[in-house]
Parts: structure tokens; C-alpha cells; sequence
């Protein structure tokens, strides 16, 4: 009986082991998602996989919790436009549901702002990089589309890199087709601006 309970014992620690970094995961708190840096935050998607890793940082949000959810945090660090953010956000897309995807959408557009090289790498190499210059907004004003607007244009004058000349255009073509509410006599939608 003695050698049954140390091989039941020997089992119970195997099986905590193995789920070591799914509980950390798991028990990741707002808090400490904040203060992670990106290497860090990649480095919990190397070790679980994206697609757990994903499910572990959504599973049970409480939306009477009086801390902001896990993802609008991430959304937060991804319109922040660091390249290691750009690239958790590309690593972790795939895998979200509809609503943190639309978000990863706006926060790419966000960054766009912010680090307007970062974002024209990344263009092509994955789905949610390629609205950045479009219009992934969802219920905004169109004072707020006319400043992001602007300031996306004027991000993308920063932008001398040669290999990304054809994403700049395109990219600038996309920006001056972003609908507003106001529109001109014939119906279309109308925007003067100057570069």
C-alpha cells in the first residue's frame, strides 16, 4: 500500500507541474498585465501557445469587477505602438473572439499614430494589420475620425523607409477614404484635407 500512495504522490506532482504555467496564466492579474512588458507577455504565449494562452486571459471576466478586463489592457499596449507589442497582437489575433479581434483592429489603427513604420512592416504579414489604414472604428464621432485622420497622415510623412514606399501610398490612399458623416451635394462623403 505504501509504494500505491508514493505512486499516487509522484502523479500528483507530475500533474501540478504540468499545469504550472497554465495557473499563472490564468491567475494573471490586471495589475500585473499592466506593468508586463512585451517580451514578457510573448514569452507567456511561447511557453502556453497563443490559442491557450488566449482562452486563459479571457476565461471569466467579471464585467462587475471594478478592474478594467485583461484585453482592454493589451489594447491599451498595442496602441502604444512598440514593435514587440505589434508583434504579440499579430502572434494572439487569430485566436480572439469577435469583439477583442475588432478591438486588436482599432489598436492597430491607433498605433498607426504613434509608430507608423512599426505598423507598415507588419502590413500583409497578418489579417488585423491590414485595416490600419482603413476604417475599423465602430461608433465614432467624426471629429475623432477627422483628428485620427490627420494624424495618421502626418505619422506617415515620418515614413522614408524606401522598401516602404508602395504600403505608404496605399496606406495614404485608404486614410483619405475613411467616410465621414458630413458629405458634399452629391451625396458622397466629403473631406478637405491637406497634407
Amino acid at each position: 500500500m505504501n509504494g500505491l500512495r508514493q505512486i499516487a504522490h509522484g502523479v500528483l506532482l507530475l500533474g501540478v507541474a504540468a499545469i504550472g504555467p497554465a495557473v499563472l496564466a490564468q491567475s494573471m492579474t490586471p495589475s500585473e498585465l499592466r506593468n508586463m512588458s512585451a517580451s514578457e507577455f510573448r514569452q507567456h504565449i511561447k511557453d502556453e501557445g497563443a490559442q491557450q494562452f488566449v482562452r486563459r486571459f479571457i476565461k471569466d471576466i467579471d464585467p462587475h469587477s471594478p478592474e478594467e478586463p485583461n484585453y482592454d489592457i493589451v489594447l491599451e499596449h498595442v496602441a502604444e505602438g512598440s514593435s514587440g507589442w505589434l508583434q504579440a497582437a499579430a502572434e494572439i489575433a487569430p485566436y480572439t473572439d469577435a469583439t477583442f479581434s475588432q478591438g486588436i483592429r482599432v489598436a492597430i489603427a491607433e498605433a498607426l499614430v504613434v509608430n507608423p513604420t512599426g505598423v507598415l512592416r507588419m502590413i500583409g504579414s497578418e489579417e488585423h494589420f491590414n485595416d490600419a489604414c482603413g476604417y475599423p472604428y465602430v461608433r465614432q464621432t467624426e471629429t475623432y475620425m477627422l483628428r485620427h485622420k490627420r494624424e495618421a497622415l502626418a505619422a506617415l510623412n515620418r515614413v522614408h523607409q524606401p522598401a516602404l514606399a508602395d504600403k505608404r501610398e496605399q496606406c495614404r490612399k485608404q486614410l483619405m477614404d475613411i467616410p465621414t458623416a458630413a458629405a458634399s451635394d452629391n451625396g458622397r462623403p466629403s473631406f478637405e484635407m491637406r497634407e
